[in-house]
C-alpha cells in the first residue's frame, strides 16, 4: 500500500509539473508576443526564449522568434529558427519556401531546389515560390528563355504583379528586345501607377534611350499622381538639375523640402545642388538644418565634411571626418571621404591601404574599385588601375567616369580600337558630354583621320565656343598637318579665352621657334607676361622659362641667366629653370654654380626624386662617389619606380664593379620600366658586359646600335663585347666605326688599343 501511494505521488508531481511548465511557457509566449507586437523586440527575444526552453516543440514561440531575428536583421538565428519551424511543421509550405529563399542566399542550390521543388508540386500556383525558381535558375546561369517563362506563368497566374514585370524588362533588355521592354514597363505602369519603382524603371528606360522629353513625362506624371510625396519631387528635381534646367531643379528641390521639412534627405539634396551651383553660403545653410534634424547622424556629418571637401577646405573636411571615424573606425562614408582626402594631398599610399582594406569586406563594390583604381592611376599604374576599372563596369555598366578613364587608358597605350569602343560606349549614357567627345576627337588624330578629328573638334567649338580645349586640339591638329597658319589662329582663340593656360601658349612660342621668328616670340612672352603674368607668379614664372629658352637660342646666356634667376624667384618650386640654369653653368664649365644650381633646387624640391637624381649626376662626374650613391640612393628612396636614378645607379655600380647583382637587378627594372631606350639598354648592356655575360651584352649593344647607329659609345661598348667573344671581325667593325663617328669618345684609347693588338 505504502509503495502505491509513494508511485502515485511521484506520477502525480510529474504531471503537475509538466503542467506547471506548459503554463509557464505559455505564459513566456504570451508576453513575448505582446513585446514584439509593441515593437520590443530584446525583452520579447528573451521572453520566447525563456518559453522554448521550457517547451522545445513551441510552433508558436519560434514563429514569433524568427520574425523577431528578421527585424533585427540577424540572418543567422533568423535561418535556425526557421530550420526548427521546419522540423515542427514539416508541411508547413510558407516555411518551407522561408528555408529555401535562406539556402539561396547562401548559394546552396540543391538544398533550395528541393524545398521549392517540394512546394511546387503541392501548389503549382504558389506565387512565391515562382518566383524563388526564378531566383534559383538565374543563380545557375540557366537560358534566359527558362527564367522568362517563370515569370510569364506568374503573370499568368496574377497579371498584376508589377515586380515580375520589371524583371522581365532586364531580360528583354538582356536580349535586345526593345520593343518589348517599353511595353512591359508601360503595363507595369498602368498596373499600379502608384508604385514609385515602376516610374523609376520606365523613366531610366527613356533616358537611357534618350527620349528626354518622354523621361520628363514619366516623373511629372508620377508628381501629379502623388504631389504630396516627398522621394518623387527629388527624382524631376534631379532629372532638371542634370538636364541643365536649373530653375525648375531648384523649385522641384525646395518643393521636396517644404513637403517633408523634418526629413534631412531633402535638406542635403538641395545643398549638394547649391553647391554644383557654385552658391556656397545656400549649401551650407540646408547641411546645418539637416544636421539640426539628426545632429548625431555620422552620415550627415561625413555630408558636411563632404562639402568642405568639395569646397576645398581640405583642413575643416578632414577635422569632421577624423571625428566620424574617431567614434565608427569602420564607417564606409567617412572612410571613403578619408581616402580622398589623403589622395588630394598626394599621400597616395595611404588612401590605397584605405580603399585596399574597403574593398576587402565589399570585393564586388564599383565604388570601391572605382576608387583603388582612380588611386593606381594617379601613381602613374595604369595596367594596375584597369582591372579595378573593368570590375566597377562589370557592377556598373553606366558609371560614366570609370568608362571614361578606361578610354583613356587605353587611348595612351595606343590601343585606339579599344579606347573607340569605350568612348562610344560613354556617348550613349551622356551623348553631348565635352570630355568623351575631346577624346573621341584625340583618339581620330592619333589614328591620322584628322577629318574626323577636326569635325568633332569643330562640333565642340560650335557647342560650347567659351571652353578653349577644342580650340588647342584643333591646333595640334593644324600643326601636325603643317598648317601653322590655322594652328596659331587656333591657339591664339584659346588664349583670348584664357589667356593663362601655359600649354597653349608654349605651343605658340614653338610655332614661331619653329618658323624662326625669334622676335614674335619675345614680344609675345613679354605681352604674355602683362596679360596674364602680373598678377600669378606661377605663370610668370613659366613664361620667363620660355623667354630664358629664347634668349639660349639667339645665343645670349648672360641676358638667359639673368631670366631664368627671375623665374626661379617668382616660383622657386618650378624645376625647369634650375635644369636651364645649369646647362649654362655647365657649358661655361663653373662646376661651382651648378652645383649650388642644383642644391637650391633640392632645397625647394625635397620632395622630388629628380633633385636627388640631378645632384648625384654631377657629384659622380666630379668623382665624389659617396655623394654621387647617397642621392640616387635617395631619388630611388622617395620613387622606387624613377628611372634615371634607377639607370644611373645601376652603370656607377658596373663602372666600379661594385654591388653587381644590384646593379643587374637596377638595370632591368629600369629597362622593363622605361622600355627599349637606348641609354637603358646601354646601361644593362654594361652591366652584363662586365658581370661576363657576354652574349646578353651583344644582345642589348646590337639594339642600340640598331636604334642608334651614330652614336660612337654604343658602338664602341659593342665592339668591346665581341672583342671578350673573340669575334675579332666585328669587333674590329664596331671599334672602327665609334673611332671614325668621333675620335676622342670616353674609350676611344682603349678602343685604338685593342685595334692595334688585333
Amino acid at each position: 500500500m505504502k509503495r502505491f501511494c509513494l508511485i502515485f505521488l511521484i506520477a502525480f508531481w510529474v504531471v503537475v509539473g509538466c503542467s506547471s511548465d506548459q503554463q509557464k511557457a505559455d505564459k513566456f509566449t504570451r508576453e513575448g508576443k505582446t513585446f514584439f507586437e509593441n515593437q520590443e523586440y530584446g525583452k520579447a527575444e528573451i521572453q520566447l526564449k525563456n518559453a522554448v526552453k521550457l517547451n522545445p516543440g513551441s510552433v508558436e514561440a519560434y514563429r514569433i522568434l524568427s520574425q523577431i531575428y528578421l527585424k533585427q536583421k540577424n540572418g543567422q538565428d533568423a535561418f535556425a529558427a526557421f530550420l526548427r519551424l521546419e522540423q515542427l511543421e514539416p508541411e508547413n509550405l510558407e516555411t518551407k519556401l522561408q528555408v529555401a529563399s535562406f539556402y539561396l542566399l547562401a548559394k546552396k542550390r540543391i538544398e533550395a531546389g528541393t524545398r521549392i521543388d517540394d512546394v511546387l508540386e503541392k501548389e503549382p500556383e504558389n506565387i512565391k515560390a515562382l518566383y524563388l525558381k526564378a531566383g534559383l535558375l538565374s543563380s545557375k546561369k540557366e537560358d534566359l528563355e527558362a527564367i522568362e517563362a517563370v515569370y510569364d506563368r506568374i503573370l499568368e497566374l496574377d497579371p498584376g504583379q508589377t515586380r515580375a514585370m520589371l524583371v522581365l524588362a532586364k531580360i528583354y533588355q538582356a536580349q535586345g528586345k526593345t520593343t518589348s521592354i517599353e511595353t512591359i514597363l508601360k503595363k507595369a505602369v498602368q498596373t499600379d501607377p502608384e508604385d514609385i519603382n515602376t516610374h523609376r524603371a520606365l523613366f531610366g528606360y527613356y533616358l537611357a534611350h534618350r527620349q528626354v522629353d518622354s523621361a520628363r513625362s514619366v516623373l511629372e506624371n508620377l508628381v501629379s499622381q502623388r504631389p504630396e510625396d516627398m522621394e518623387p519631387r527629388i527624382m524631376l528635381a534631379t532629372f532638371y538639375s542634370g538636364t541643365q534646367n536649373t530653375d525648375l531643379a531648384e523649385k522641384e528641390y525646395l518643393k521636396a523640402v517644404d513637403l517633408a521639412p523634418e526629413n534631412p534627405l531633402p535638406h542635403m539634396l538641395i545643398a549638394r545642388f547649391y553647391n554644383s551651383m557654385e552658391e556656397p553660403d545656400k549649401a551650407e545653410g540646408y547641411i546645418k538644418k539637416a544636421l539640426s534634424i539628426d545632429p548625431d547622424h555620422d552620415g550627415l556629418k561625413t555630408a558636411y565634411a563632404d562639402f568642405y571637401y568639395l569646397q576645398q577646405d581640405f583642413e575643416k573636411a578632414e577635422k569632421m571626418v577624423d571625428e566620424v571615424l574617431a567614434g565608427r573606425p569602420d564607417f564606409p562614408q567617412a572612410k571613403v571621404l578619408k581616402g580622398k582626402l589623403l589622395a588630394s594631398q598626394k599621400k597616395l599610399d595611404q588612401a590605397e591601404q584605405i580603399f585596399q582594406s574597403l574593398l576587402s569586406g565589399e570585393p564586388e563594390s564599383p565604388e570601391y574599385n572605382f576608387f583603388l583604381g582612380s588611386i593606381f592611376l594617379e601613381k602613374g599604374k595604369p595596367d594596375q588601375a584597369l582591372p579595378f576599372f573593368s570590375k566597377t563596369l562589370e557592377k556598373s555598366p553606366n558609371h560614366y567616369r570609370a568608362r571614361l578613364m578606361t578610354a583613356d587608358i587605353y587611348y595612351q597605350k595606343a590601343d585606339y580600337f579599344l579606347a573607340e569602343s569605350e568612348i562610344e560606349k560613354a556617348l550613349r549614357s551622356r551623348p553631348g558630354d565635352y570630355r568623351a567627345l575631346l577624346l573621341k576627337g584625340n583618339i581620330h588624330a592619333a589614328q591620322k583621320e584628322t577629318k574626323r578629328a577636326e569635325a568633332v573638334y569643330q562640333e565642340l567649338i560650335q557647342t560650347h565656343p567659351d571652353n578653349p580645349a577644342a580650340y588647342f586640339r584643333l591646333g595640334n591638329l593644324k600643326m601636325a598637318e603643317n598648317k601653322p597658319e590655322p594652328a596659331l589662329d587656333a591657339y591664339e582663340k584659346a588664349l583670348a579665352i584664357n589667356p593663362g593656360l601655359m600649354d597653349v601658349f608654349t605651343n605658340v612660342i614653338r610655332l614661331h621657334v619653329s618658323r624662326k621668328e625669334f622676335q614674335i616670340a619675345m614680344d609675345k612672352c613679354d605681352a604674355q607676361l602683362k596679360a596674364a603674368g602680373e598678377e600669378n607668379p606661377i605663370v610668370a614664372s613659366i613664361i620667363l622659362g620660355l623667354k630664358g629658352n629664347l634668349l639660349m637660342a639667339l645665343q645670349k646666356p648672360a641676358e638667359a641667366e639673368k631670366v631664368f634667376a627671375l623665374s626661379i624667384e617668382k616660383n622657386p618650386k618650378f624645376i625647369q629653370p634650375y635644369l636651364s640654369l645649369a646647362m649654362i653653368y655647365n657649358a661655361e664649365k663653373n662646376e661651382a654654380k651648378e652645383l649650388q644650381t642644383y642644391k637650391d633646387l633640392l632645397a625647394n624640391r625635397p620632395d622630388q626624386a629628380g633633385s636627388h637624381s640631378y645632384l648625384g649626376t654631377l657629384y659622380e662626374k666630379m668623382g665624389e662617389d659617396v655623394l654621387a650613391e647617397e642621392h640616387y640612393k635617395k631619388a630611388l628612396g622617395l620613387n622606387p619606380e624613377y628611372i634615371p636614378a634607377m639607370n644611373n645607379l645601376a652603370f656607377f655600380y658596373a663602372e666600379r664593379d661594385r654591388e653587381m647583382n644590384t646593379a643587374l637587378d637596377l638595370a632591368r627594372k629600369a629597362k622593363e620600366l622605361g622600355g627599349e631606350v637606348p641609354a637603358i639598354m646601354d646601361t644593362l648592356g654594361w652591366v652584363y658586359y662586365k658581370k661576363q655575360v657576354y652574349d646578353s651584352a651583344i644582345e642589348e649593344f646590337g639594339n642600340c646600335v640598331e636604334k642608334e647607329p651614330e652614336n660612337p659609345i654604343f658602338n664602341f661598348h659593342l665592339g668591346l663585347a665581341y672583342n671578350k667573344k673573340w669575334d675579332y671581325a666585328n669587333a674590329e667593325k664596331f671599334l672602327k666605326k665609334a673611332l671614325e663617328l668621333e675620335k676622342d669618345f670616353k674609350g676611344a684609347d682603349e678602343a685604338r688599343k685593342i685595334l692595334e693588338q688585333m
